[in-house]
Protein backbone atom coordinates (compact mmCIF):
# COMPACT_ATOMS: atom_id res chain seq x y z
CA UNK A 1 0.00 0.00 0.00
CA UNK A 2 1.37 3.48 -0.62
CA UNK A 3 2.00 5.89 2.01
CA UNK A 4 -0.07 8.93 1.95
CA UNK A 5 2.46 11.26 0.56
CA UNK A 6 3.16 8.43 -2.49
CA UNK A 7 -0.59 8.84 -3.08
CA UNK A 8 -1.01 12.72 -2.61
CA UNK A 9 1.93 12.55 -5.71
CA UNK A 10 0.40 9.89 -7.52
CA UNK A 11 -2.93 12.25 -7.39
CA UNK A 12 -0.56 15.07 -8.30
CA UNK A 13 1.05 13.85 -11.25
CA UNK A 14 -2.43 14.08 -12.74
CA UNK A 15 -3.26 16.38 -15.30
CA UNK A 16 -5.32 19.11 -13.74
CA UNK A 17 -6.79 20.59 -16.79
CA UNK A 18 -7.75 18.70 -19.91
CA UNK A 19 -10.09 19.95 -23.10
CA UNK A 20 -11.61 16.32 -23.00
CA UNK A 21 -13.37 14.78 -20.33
CA UNK A 22 -15.01 11.52 -19.57
CA UNK A 23 -18.85 11.02 -20.61
CA UNK A 24 -20.68 10.66 -16.64
CA UNK A 25 -21.11 6.87 -17.43
CA UNK A 26 -17.22 6.45 -16.95
CA UNK A 27 -17.90 8.11 -13.60
CA UNK A 28 -21.03 6.07 -13.03
CA UNK A 29 -19.12 2.89 -14.29
CA UNK A 30 -16.88 3.31 -11.34
CA UNK A 31 -19.18 3.93 -8.74
CA UNK A 32 -21.06 0.57 -10.01
CA UNK A 33 -18.10 -0.61 -9.33
CA UNK A 34 -17.58 0.86 -6.05
CA UNK A 35 -20.98 -0.51 -4.70
CA UNK A 36 -22.68 2.97 -5.47
CA UNK A 37 -21.16 4.70 -2.44
CA UNK A 38 -23.43 7.87 -3.58
CA UNK A 39 -26.92 6.29 -3.12
CA UNK A 40 -28.55 7.86 0.01
CA UNK A 41 -27.10 10.91 0.12
CA UNK A 42 -28.75 14.13 -0.24
CA UNK A 43 -26.60 16.00 -2.49
CA UNK A 44 -26.28 19.84 -3.08
CA UNK A 45 -24.77 21.26 -6.36
CA UNK A 46 -23.21 24.90 -6.03
CA UNK A 47 -21.35 26.04 -9.37
CA UNK A 48 -20.67 29.72 -10.44
CA UNK A 49 -17.59 31.54 -11.20
CA UNK A 50 -17.36 33.33 -7.59
CA UNK A 51 -18.71 32.42 -4.55
CA UNK A 52 -19.35 29.07 -4.85
CA UNK A 53 -16.75 27.57 -2.19
CA UNK A 54 -18.25 30.18 0.16
CA UNK A 55 -21.61 28.90 0.29
CA UNK A 56 -20.96 25.44 -0.17
CA UNK A 57 -19.26 26.16 3.57
CA UNK A 58 -21.56 28.31 4.81
CA UNK A 59 -24.41 25.50 3.37
CA UNK A 60 -22.28 22.56 5.41
CA UNK A 61 -22.13 24.75 8.26
CA UNK A 62 -26.02 25.01 8.75
CA UNK A 63 -26.91 21.92 7.76
CA UNK A 64 -24.02 20.06 10.03
CA UNK A 65 -26.15 22.85 13.07
CA UNK A 66 -29.09 21.61 11.93
CA UNK A 67 -28.09 18.23 13.60
CA UNK A 68 -27.01 16.37 9.98
CA UNK A 69 -24.19 14.82 9.30
CA UNK A 70 -22.62 16.96 6.39
CA UNK A 71 -19.91 16.03 3.62
CA UNK A 72 -18.25 19.19 1.90
CA UNK A 73 -16.09 18.68 -1.73
CA UNK A 74 -14.28 21.62 -2.03
CA UNK A 75 -11.64 22.90 -5.07
CA UNK A 76 -9.42 23.67 -5.44
CA UNK A 77 -7.44 23.12 -1.98
CA UNK A 78 -4.51 25.66 -0.41
CA UNK A 79 -2.05 24.04 1.04
CA UNK A 80 -3.10 20.11 1.44
CA UNK A 81 -4.83 17.73 -1.01
CA UNK A 82 -6.98 16.93 2.26
CA UNK A 83 -9.00 20.05 2.31
CA UNK A 84 -11.17 19.38 -0.67
CA UNK A 85 -13.03 16.19 0.95
CA UNK A 86 -14.27 17.12 4.86
CA UNK A 87 -16.78 15.92 7.16
CA UNK A 88 -18.70 17.86 9.60
CA UNK A 89 -15.94 20.33 8.55
CA UNK A 90 -13.18 18.05 9.43
CA UNK A 91 -10.61 16.69 6.66
CA UNK A 92 -10.13 13.31 5.66
CA UNK A 93 -7.31 11.73 7.33
CA UNK A 94 -4.31 10.88 5.68
CA UNK A 95 -5.26 7.81 5.98
CA UNK A 96 -8.48 7.28 4.29
CA UNK A 97 -7.45 9.54 1.59
CA UNK A 98 -4.54 6.88 0.83
CA UNK A 99 -7.24 3.92 1.20
CA UNK A 100 -10.22 5.56 -0.83
CA UNK A 101 -7.55 6.14 -3.77
CA UNK A 102 -6.52 2.72 -3.04
CA UNK A 103 -10.37 1.78 -3.75
CA UNK A 104 -10.28 3.32 -7.39
CA UNK A 105 -6.89 2.57 -8.57
CA UNK A 106 -8.36 -1.25 -7.01
CA UNK A 107 -11.67 -0.78 -9.44
CA UNK A 108 -9.68 0.39 -12.35
CA UNK A 109 -7.73 -2.13 -12.42
CA UNK A 110 -10.54 -4.68 -12.08
CA UNK A 111 -13.15 -3.54 -13.97
CA UNK A 112 -10.72 -2.48 -16.94
CA UNK A 113 -11.78 0.67 -16.80
CA UNK A 114 -10.82 4.20 -18.60
CA UNK A 115 -7.74 6.43 -16.04
CA UNK A 116 -9.94 9.02 -14.65
CA UNK A 117 -8.55 12.42 -14.79
CA UNK A 118 -6.95 14.27 -11.56
CA UNK A 119 -10.58 15.68 -10.28
CA UNK A 120 -12.57 13.07 -11.41
CA UNK A 121 -10.50 10.94 -8.99
CA UNK A 122 -10.86 12.79 -6.20
CA UNK A 123 -14.74 13.17 -6.58
CA UNK A 124 -14.94 9.34 -6.46
CA UNK A 125 -12.62 9.08 -3.79
CA UNK A 126 -15.52 12.16 -1.65
CA UNK A 127 -17.98 9.63 -2.63
CA UNK A 128 -16.28 6.52 -0.64
CA UNK A 129 -15.78 8.82 2.13
CA UNK A 130 -18.82 10.18 2.87
CA UNK A 131 -20.57 6.75 2.23
CA UNK A 132 -18.00 5.33 4.87
CA UNK A 133 -18.70 8.15 7.77
CA UNK A 134 -22.42 7.74 6.95
CA UNK A 135 -23.13 11.34 5.36
CA UNK A 136 -26.57 12.17 4.86
CA UNK A 137 -25.98 15.52 2.84
CA UNK A 138 -23.41 15.77 0.34
CA UNK A 139 -22.38 19.42 -0.44
CA UNK A 140 -20.59 19.75 -3.91
CA UNK A 141 -18.52 22.37 -5.34
CA UNK A 142 -18.28 21.99 -8.99
CA UNK A 143 -14.44 21.96 -10.22
CA UNK A 144 -14.63 23.53 -14.21
CA UNK A 145 -17.88 24.91 -15.22
CA UNK A 146 -20.60 22.21 -14.74
CA UNK A 147 -22.30 20.86 -17.68
CA UNK A 148 -19.64 18.38 -18.22
CA UNK A 149 -18.25 18.17 -14.68
CA UNK A 150 -18.05 15.14 -12.61
CA UNK A 151 -19.89 16.39 -9.62
CA UNK A 152 -22.67 16.87 -12.46
CA UNK A 153 -22.82 13.01 -12.68
CA UNK A 154 -25.52 12.00 -9.80
CA UNK A 155 -28.22 13.82 -9.32
CA UNK A 156 -29.28 16.25 -6.93
CA UNK A 157 -32.20 17.55 -4.77
CA UNK A 158 -31.10 21.29 -4.64
CA UNK A 159 -29.26 23.08 -7.65
CA UNK A 160 -27.34 26.21 -6.02
CA UNK A 161 -25.51 29.12 -8.91
CA UNK A 162 -23.31 31.63 -8.02
CA UNK A 163 -21.81 34.94 -9.27
CA UNK A 164 -21.08 34.95 -13.22
CA UNK A 165 -18.27 36.16 -14.80
CA UNK A 166 -15.69 35.50 -17.28
CA UNK A 167 -12.63 32.88 -15.84
CA UNK A 168 -11.34 30.13 -17.85
CA UNK A 169 -12.45 31.19 -21.14
CA UNK A 170 -10.59 28.65 -23.32
CA UNK A 171 -13.53 25.82 -21.75
CA UNK A 172 -15.92 27.82 -20.90
CA UNK A 173 -16.54 30.68 -23.97
CA UNK A 174 -15.44 34.33 -24.00
CA UNK A 175 -19.34 35.52 -22.93
CA UNK A 176 -21.24 35.67 -19.77
CA UNK A 177 -23.85 34.14 -21.59
CA UNK A 178 -21.63 31.36 -22.36
CA UNK A 179 -20.51 30.84 -19.12
CA UNK A 180 -23.76 30.72 -17.81
CA UNK A 181 -24.90 28.00 -20.01
CA UNK A 182 -21.74 26.07 -19.18
CA UNK A 183 -22.43 26.40 -15.23
CA UNK A 184 -26.35 25.78 -16.09
CA UNK A 185 -25.64 22.74 -16.70
CA UNK A 186 -25.57 21.73 -13.72
CA UNK A 187 -29.72 21.99 -13.83
CA UNK A 188 -30.63 18.05 -14.74
CA UNK A 189 -33.83 17.73 -12.75
CA UNK A 190 -36.50 19.53 -11.89
CA UNK A 191 -34.78 20.12 -8.23
CA UNK A 192 -35.33 23.36 -6.74
CA UNK A 193 -33.05 26.08 -8.21
CA UNK A 194 -31.12 28.98 -5.77
CA UNK A 195 -29.16 31.78 -8.36
CA UNK A 196 -27.33 34.60 -7.39
CA UNK A 197 -25.98 36.20 -10.73
CA UNK A 198 -26.06 39.24 -13.29
CA UNK A 199 -29.12 39.63 -15.36
CA UNK A 200 -27.14 38.84 -18.21
CA UNK A 201 -25.99 34.96 -16.74
CA UNK A 202 -29.95 34.73 -14.89
CA UNK A 203 -31.75 35.00 -18.49
CA UNK A 204 -29.18 31.71 -19.30
CA UNK A 205 -30.10 29.97 -16.30
CA UNK A 206 -33.64 30.64 -15.71
CA UNK A 207 -34.49 29.15 -19.52
CA UNK A 208 -32.48 26.16 -18.74
CA UNK A 209 -34.55 25.76 -15.61
CA UNK A 210 -37.87 26.34 -16.86
CA UNK A 211 -36.90 23.68 -19.98
CA UNK A 212 -35.78 21.23 -16.96
CA UNK A 213 -38.83 21.93 -15.20
CA UNK A 214 -37.56 22.77 -11.65
CA UNK A 215 -40.12 22.50 -9.30
CA UNK A 216 -38.91 25.89 -7.70
CA UNK A 217 -36.65 29.14 -8.51
CA UNK A 218 -35.12 31.68 -6.50
CA UNK A 219 -33.22 34.71 -7.49
CA UNK A 220 -31.45 35.88 -4.62
CA UNK A 221 -30.59 39.25 -6.59
CA UNK A 222 -34.44 40.05 -5.93
CA UNK A 223 -33.43 40.11 -2.01
CA UNK A 224 -33.52 43.69 -0.51
CA UNK A 225 -30.33 44.56 1.14
CA UNK A 226 -31.14 46.92 3.99
CA UNK A 227 -28.01 47.72 5.41
CA UNK A 228 -24.64 46.98 5.03
CA UNK A 229 -21.80 48.25 7.86
CA UNK A 230 -18.09 47.05 8.18
CA UNK A 231 -17.46 46.88 11.75
CA UNK A 232 -14.52 46.07 13.86
CA UNK A 233 -14.58 42.63 13.63
CA UNK A 234 -16.41 42.23 10.53
CA UNK A 235 -19.65 43.07 8.77
CA UNK A 236 -22.86 43.23 9.60
CA UNK A 237 -25.88 43.60 7.04
CA UNK A 238 -29.67 43.36 7.41
CA UNK A 239 -32.00 42.14 4.20
CA UNK A 240 -35.10 40.54 3.31
CA UNK A 241 -36.37 37.91 1.08
CA UNK A 242 -39.80 36.53 0.17
CA UNK A 243 -39.44 34.28 2.81
CA UNK A 244 -38.26 36.48 5.85
CA UNK A 245 -36.44 39.42 6.88
CA UNK A 246 -32.87 39.06 8.46
CA UNK A 247 -32.06 42.39 10.80
CA UNK A 248 -28.21 42.84 11.94
CA UNK A 249 -26.90 39.35 10.90
CA UNK A 250 -22.96 39.32 11.80
CA UNK A 251 -20.21 37.66 9.17
CA UNK A 252 -16.72 37.71 10.95
CA UNK A 253 -14.87 39.19 7.64
CA UNK A 254 -14.23 42.06 6.10
CA UNK A 255 -15.32 40.46 2.81
CA UNK A 256 -18.12 42.58 1.66
CA UNK A 257 -18.89 39.93 -0.81
CA UNK A 258 -19.44 37.41 1.70
CA UNK A 259 -22.65 39.12 2.55
CA UNK A 260 -23.94 37.99 -1.20
CA UNK A 261 -22.88 34.82 -0.42
CA UNK A 262 -24.46 34.76 2.54
CA UNK A 263 -28.04 35.84 1.22
CA UNK A 264 -27.77 32.77 -1.41
CA UNK A 265 -26.99 30.55 1.57
CA UNK A 266 -29.90 31.60 3.56
CA UNK A 267 -32.22 31.56 0.75
CA UNK A 268 -31.52 27.99 0.25
CA UNK A 269 -31.06 26.43 3.76
CA UNK A 270 -35.16 26.52 4.01
CA UNK A 271 -35.31 23.88 1.13
CA UNK A 272 -33.31 21.51 3.11
CA UNK A 273 -34.74 22.09 6.32
CA UNK A 274 -38.24 21.33 5.66
CA UNK A 275 -40.57 21.28 8.78
CA UNK A 276 -38.62 24.21 10.40
CA UNK A 277 -40.22 27.53 11.29
CA UNK A 278 -38.85 30.62 10.55
CA UNK A 279 -37.51 31.79 14.22
CA UNK A 280 -35.72 28.44 14.20
CA UNK A 281 -33.92 28.66 11.13
CA UNK A 282 -33.54 32.33 11.97
CA UNK A 283 -31.78 31.42 15.18
CA UNK A 284 -29.73 28.52 12.97
CA UNK A 285 -28.37 31.26 10.47
CA UNK A 286 -27.16 33.79 12.68
CA UNK A 287 -25.40 31.12 15.27
CA UNK A 288 -23.62 29.62 11.86
CA UNK A 289 -22.67 32.64 10.11
CA UNK A 290 -21.39 33.82 12.99
CA UNK A 291 -18.75 31.35 13.28
CA UNK A 292 -18.04 31.37 9.29
CA UNK A 293 -14.24 31.19 8.37
CA UNK A 294 -13.23 30.13 4.97
CA UNK A 295 -9.69 30.66 4.61
CA UNK A 296 -7.99 32.40 1.62
CA UNK A 297 -10.96 34.98 1.45
CA UNK A 298 -9.66 38.00 2.47
CA UNK A 299 -8.29 35.83 5.34
CA UNK A 300 -5.94 38.24 7.75
CA UNK A 301 -2.70 36.14 8.74
CA UNK A 302 -1.24 38.46 10.69
CA UNK A 303 -2.48 41.96 11.69
CA UNK A 304 -2.29 44.37 8.29
CA UNK A 305 -1.58 40.87 6.11
CA UNK A 306 -4.34 40.17 4.24
CA UNK A 307 -4.71 37.19 1.77
CA UNK A 308 -7.57 36.62 -1.14
CA UNK A 309 -7.32 34.40 -4.30
CA UNK A 310 -9.24 36.75 -6.23
CA UNK A 311 -7.69 35.72 -10.00
CA UNK A 312 -10.40 37.11 -12.20
CA UNK A 313 -11.76 40.50 -13.15
CA UNK A 314 -14.60 40.08 -11.23
CA UNK A 315 -13.28 38.99 -8.04
CA UNK A 316 -10.68 41.12 -8.16
CA UNK A 317 -13.62 43.78 -7.99
CA UNK A 318 -15.45 42.34 -5.57
CA UNK A 319 -12.30 42.67 -3.42
CA UNK A 320 -11.23 46.02 -4.67
CA UNK A 321 -14.99 46.84 -3.48
CA UNK A 322 -14.67 45.45 0.55
CA UNK A 323 -10.58 46.65 0.81
CA UNK A 324 -12.05 50.20 0.12
CA UNK A 325 -14.04 49.86 3.16
CA UNK A 326 -11.45 48.03 5.21
CA UNK A 327 -9.30 51.16 4.08
CA UNK A 328 -12.35 53.58 5.18
CA UNK A 329 -12.64 51.75 8.51
CA UNK A 330 -9.37 51.20 9.72
CA UNK A 331 -7.91 55.04 9.82
CA UNK A 332 -4.58 53.58 11.27
CA UNK A 333 -3.24 52.52 7.71
CA UNK A 334 -0.73 54.95 6.57
CA UNK A 335 1.08 52.73 4.16
CA UNK A 336 -0.30 49.90 1.45
CA UNK A 337 1.25 47.42 -0.57
CA UNK A 338 -0.08 45.02 -3.19
CA UNK A 339 2.05 41.83 -3.77
CA UNK A 340 0.57 40.22 -6.88
CA UNK A 341 1.49 36.70 -8.76
CA UNK A 342 -1.34 35.05 -11.49
CA UNK A 343 -1.65 32.14 -13.70
CA UNK A 344 -0.17 33.29 -17.26
CA UNK A 345 -3.89 32.13 -18.65
CA UNK A 346 -6.02 34.35 -16.75
CA UNK A 347 -7.14 37.72 -17.89
CA UNK A 348 -3.91 39.51 -15.97
CA UNK A 349 -4.73 43.02 -17.28
CA UNK A 350 -8.57 43.16 -16.46
CA UNK A 351 -7.63 42.26 -12.34
CA UNK A 352 -4.76 44.54 -12.31
CA UNK A 353 -7.26 47.22 -13.73
CA UNK A 354 -9.72 46.23 -11.40
CA UNK A 355 -6.73 46.57 -8.39
CA UNK A 356 -5.59 49.26 -9.71
CA UNK A 357 -8.36 51.66 -8.34
CA UNK A 358 -6.78 51.87 -4.76
CA UNK A 359 -4.30 54.04 -3.55
CA UNK A 360 -1.09 51.37 -3.33
CA UNK A 361 1.96 52.89 -2.20
CA UNK A 362 4.41 49.85 -3.71
CA UNK A 363 3.03 46.83 -5.96
CA UNK A 364 5.73 44.32 -5.77
CA UNK A 365 5.58 41.46 -8.80
CA UNK A 366 6.49 38.11 -7.91
CA UNK A 367 5.63 34.70 -9.05
CA UNK A 368 3.99 31.65 -7.74
CA UNK A 369 5.85 28.23 -7.30
CA UNK A 370 4.61 26.28 -10.54
CA UNK A 371 5.39 25.58 -14.42
CA UNK A 372 1.85 28.09 -14.61
CA UNK A 373 2.75 31.16 -13.37
CA UNK A 374 3.67 34.57 -15.21
CA UNK A 375 7.10 35.86 -15.40
CA UNK A 376 7.16 39.27 -12.94
CA UNK A 377 8.46 40.99 -15.78
CA UNK A 378 5.66 39.92 -18.39
CA UNK A 379 3.61 40.96 -15.39
CA UNK A 380 5.08 44.44 -15.76
CA UNK A 381 4.23 44.63 -19.19
CA UNK A 382 0.34 43.66 -18.59
CA UNK A 383 0.42 46.83 -15.76
CA UNK A 384 -0.20 49.03 -19.10
CA UNK A 385 -0.67 51.86 -16.71
CA UNK A 386 -3.56 50.69 -14.48
CA UNK A 387 -1.55 51.93 -11.09
CA UNK A 388 -1.04 55.69 -10.40
CA UNK A 389 1.95 56.93 -11.83
CA UNK A 390 3.57 57.63 -8.15
CA UNK A 391 2.87 54.10 -7.30
CA UNK A 392 6.35 52.12 -6.72
CA UNK A 393 6.45 48.68 -9.30
CA UNK A 394 8.70 46.53 -7.90
CA UNK A 395 10.18 42.62 -8.92
CA UNK A 396 10.37 39.87 -6.38
CA UNK A 397 11.71 36.73 -7.67
CA UNK A 398 9.43 35.00 -5.27
CA UNK A 399 6.97 35.34 -2.31
CA UNK A 400 9.78 35.00 0.21
CA UNK A 401 11.74 37.52 -1.40
CA UNK A 402 8.01 39.53 -2.23
CA UNK A 403 7.62 39.79 1.65
CA UNK A 404 11.24 40.67 2.57
CA UNK A 405 10.60 43.68 -0.21
CA UNK A 406 7.30 44.55 1.87
CA UNK A 407 9.41 44.40 5.18
CA UNK A 408 8.06 41.27 6.62
CA UNK A 409 10.54 39.23 8.19
CA UNK A 410 10.21 35.78 9.73
CA UNK A 411 10.30 35.16 13.80
CA UNK A 412 12.28 32.78 15.68
CA UNK A 413 10.21 29.88 14.81
CA UNK A 414 10.56 30.68 11.31
CA UNK A 415 7.49 31.43 10.43
CA UNK A 416 6.62 35.49 8.83
CA UNK A 417 6.09 38.05 10.89
CA UNK A 418 3.39 40.24 9.98
CA UNK A 419 3.98 43.92 8.39
CA UNK A 420 4.98 46.99 11.02
CA UNK A 421 1.96 48.93 12.69
CA UNK A 422 -0.21 51.13 10.13
CA UNK A 423 1.15 49.27 7.26
CA UNK A 424 -1.50 46.98 4.96
CA UNK A 425 0.05 44.28 2.92
CA UNK A 426 -2.15 42.39 0.33
CA UNK A 427 -1.41 39.44 -1.24
CA UNK A 428 -3.54 37.92 -4.14
CA UNK A 429 -4.09 37.54 -7.69
CA UNK A 430 -3.98 33.32 -7.72
CA UNK A 431 -4.98 30.62 -4.93
CA UNK A 432 -1.57 29.51 -5.89
CA UNK A 433 -0.08 32.04 -4.15
CA UNK A 434 -2.47 32.01 -1.54
CA UNK A 435 -1.71 28.73 -0.91
CA UNK A 436 2.30 29.65 -0.66
CA UNK A 437 1.11 32.01 1.68
CA UNK A 438 -0.77 29.91 3.73
CA UNK A 439 2.10 27.08 3.79
CA UNK A 440 4.62 29.53 5.27
CA UNK A 441 2.41 29.99 8.57
CA UNK A 442 0.75 26.71 8.71
CA UNK A 443 3.29 23.77 7.31
CA UNK A 444 4.63 22.24 3.83
CA UNK A 445 2.06 22.17 0.55
CA UNK A 446 0.88 18.91 0.00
Amino acid sequence: MNSYQETVDAILGIPKFTKEKHTFQVIRDYLEALGHPEQGIRVIHVAGTNGKGSVCRMLSDMLRLSGRRVGGFFSPHLVRMNERIRVNGNEIPDEDLTECYRQVKDAEREHRLPVLTFFEVLFVMALLHFHKEQVEDAVLETGLGGRLDATTSIPAELFVITEIGLDHELYLGNTIEKVAAEKAGIITGPAPLVYHCCETAARVIRKKAADIGCKMIVNCGEAELISEEVVPLGIDFSFRNDYDRYDHVFLPTKALYQVENAITAISAVPMLLSGWEKPRIRELVRSSLSGFRWEGRLEEIRDGLYTDGAHNPSAAARLSESLQALLKERKDIRKRTLIFSASEDKNIHGVLKELGGLPWDTVILTRYTGSRSEEPEELRRLLADTFDKNTQIISAEDLQAALEAAGIGTLPDGKAAGPEAGHLVVVTGSLYLVGELKAMFNGSAK
